[in-house]
């Protein structure tokens, strides 16, 4: 069950939030089955689903009906559902915060990577979000052309160095077929980046394993020998 309430005081760790209806006492006891309660708290976004959000959203809707050859309100409904499931609270464009539209679309965006959606366009909305070129990379789907079996470029050059010993996690990547690619090397990095709107994005370690970049050994190596470093550096300023 929730309670809409509003916060009227803060301090530190301390919330006092005033309810709009009263709390029924006898609830709260069986709630707490003889031990302390505890709640949930949501602290709302003020600032409503903008525009370029609400646009993009339909956009992508109507892309994945066509995609499936059905209706955008039944496909709506469907990715709906799978929200509410995940986020445990249902999507509605009416009423939803400019968070809630984030979580949303990052949602459209990697089921129409996953499933390769074909996009009517490239749009711009679209390359805002740090969360498609992140797919792009997990999914290996060119952020240019959206073709599969993309590269994984590195756009900082790690030089030459071996693969093997470098943490990969530190270095910005952006997927691209292998036509792109070479026109990356061409162009240069920053007239790459500028004329085709790509956003760099850090990979973490789920993605870097998945994608083959690096295993998991590799990455528990490297976390190892900073924890080292780490308490080195502790040790020689407390000496």
């Amino acid at each position: 069950m929730f309670h809409l309430g509003k916060v009227i005081d803060h301090q530190g760790k301390r919330l006092t939030i005033e309810f709009e209806e009263e709390i029924n006492a006898e609830y709260l006891k069986m709630t707490a089955r003889e031990k302390e309660n505890l709640v949930k708290v949501k602290l709302i976004d003020n600032e409503p689903l903008s525009v370029k959000q609400n646009a993009l959203s339909h956009a992508l809707i109507r892309d994945i009906a066509n995609w499936y050859v059905d209706d955008p309100e039944h496909v709506e409904e469907m990715l709906k559902y799978d929200y509410k499931y995940t986020e445990d609270e249902p999507f509605s464009h009416a009423v939803a915060s400019m968070n809630e539209g984030n979580i949303w679309i990052t949602k459209l965006i990697q089921f129409v990577i996953r499933e390769g959606v074909q996009l009517n366009q490239r749009y711009s909305y679209l390359l805002e979000h740090d969360s498609f070129f992140y797919y792009c990379c997990k999914y290996r789907k060119c952020a240019v052309s959206g073709r599969p079996g993309a590269q994984i470029h590195h756009v900082t050059a790690v030089g030459n160095r071996h693969r093997n010993n470098v943490d990969h996690r530190l270095f910005p990547f952006v997927a691209l077929d292998w036509k792109t690619h070479n026109i990356a090397h061409q162009l240069g990095q920053e007239e790459f980046l500028k004329r085709y709107q790509i956003k760099p994005v850090y990979l973490d370690k789920e993605a870097l394993i998945k994608i083959g970049i690096m295993s998991n050994a590799q990455i528990m190596r490297f976390d190892e020998k900073y924890e080292t470093e780490e308490l080195f550096k502790r040790a020689i300023e407390e000496g």
